[in-house]
C-alpha cells in the first residue's frame, strides 16, 4: 500500500479551500478534488500490510507516552513548485508543535522501512498538479485556517482517472491552546 501521514481538513475548511481557489485562478492545471485536500506530514511510500501494522503501533506507543498538542494553520500564502509542476496554499508561519511531529513521524516511517525524506517541510494543501507555469497571484490573499485535530494515516489509491486518498486509520490530538 502506498501511504503518507497527513492533516485531513473538516469538510467546511476543505470547502473554503477549493472555493477560493475556484475563484481565483482559471484553467492552467489540474485541480486536486476536495475529496483529495489534505497537508502532507510525512510520506511512507509502498510499504505492506504488516509493516503499516506495526508502525501503527509505534504511533500509538508514541501518542500515548507523549503529549502532542494540536496544530493552527493561517494559510495564507502560496507557492509554485516547477520541478513537479505543484501550486500549493500554505501557511508563512507554523508552531514549532508541527517541525515535532513531522520528525518523529519521519523517525518512525524511516525505523518501518521507508526511505528518508531529505527535503526541508513546508507545510502545504496542494491547489493544482501539472501546472507548466505558476499561475498568476491571487488577486485575494488567503485567508483560511487548518485546525489539525488529528494525525491521519492515509492510503493513496491509483484510479483510472487519478488517485483517491483514504484515511486508514487516525490519531486525535491534544487541543491547542
Amino acid at each position: 500500500m502506498r501511504v503518507f501521514f497527513g492533516i485531513e481538513p473538516d469538510q467546511q475548511t476543505a470547502l473554503a479551500i477549493s472555493n477560493w481557489r475556484d475563484r481565483q485562478f482559471g484553467p492552467g492545471g489540474r485541480p486536486v478534488p476536495v475529496a483529495n485536500l489534505h497537508l502532507t506530514l510525512a510520506f511512507g511510500g509502498e510499504l505492506d500490510i504488516a509493516v503499516i501494522d506495526e508502525l501503527c503501533g509505534r504511533v500509538d506507543a508514541w501518542l500515548g507516552e507523549n503529549s502532542v498538542s494540536a496544530a493552527t494553520l493561517a494559510l495564507n500564502q502560496t507557492g509554485y513548485w516547477p520541478g513537479n509542476g505543484i501550486y500549493w496554499l500554505g501557511p508563512r508561519q507554523w508552531p514549532t508543535t508541527l517541525d515535532v511531529q513531522v520528525g518523529k513521524l519521519r523517525q518512525l516511517l524511516a525505523s518501518a522501512g521507508a526511505r528518508r525524506e531529505k527535503q526541508r517541510f513546508q507545510p502545504h494543501v496542494t491547489l493544482f498538479r501539472r501546472c507548466d507555469k505558476a499561475p498568476p497571484l491571487p488577486a485575494q490573499a488567503p485567508d483560511i485556517r487548518l485546525q489539525q485535530r488529528e494525525i491521519a494515516l492515509f492510503e493513496s489509491r491509483r484510479l483510472r482517472g487519478g488517485v483517491a486518498y483514504h484515511v486508514l486509520t487516525a490519531w486525535p490530538l491534544a487541543s491547542s491552546a
